[in-house]
């Protein structure tokens, strides 16, 4: 009887749900990197998690460099469009990849390049 007890409550509240997603899987996010703004020599760096069906987005970042320097920066935002800001780079070309984590994985856009200074 007691058993009955605690499942009645959660049950009922199942039952009033108005969307069934029984039938729906969770995946990846999906994550578009964008061309980043240089200014100077920094980079405004930009992704948009396009899609992340069932499952909140943990983290969200960048990762980006050149063929000796590999940095990776997360960004604040919790928005689907997000930012972040470089260092100070040296002049030169370097490319940047968007990320995104959710509770199923990570998942990465394209890599783009960008140069810096002249």
């Amino acid at each position: 009887m007691r058993t009955i007890l605690f499942l009645l409550p959660g049950l009922l509240l199942t039952a009033c749900n108005p969307v069934d997603r029984s039938g729906e899987q969770p995946f990846p996010p999906t994550v578009q990197t964008v061309t980043p703004l240089v200014e100077g020599p920094r980079a405004l760096l930009m992704g948009d998690v396009l899609a992340s069906p069932n499952s909140d987005v943990l983290r969200r970042g960048f990762g980006y460099g050149n063929d000796t320097l590999r940095l990776e920066v997360e960004s604040t935002d919790s928005t689907a469009r997000f930012v972040a800001q470089t260092d100070s780079l040296k002049p030169g070309q370097y490319f940047v990849v968007a990320f995104a984590q959710n509770g199923v994985g990570t998942s990465y856009g394209d890599t783009l390049y960008f140069q810096i200074g002249s």
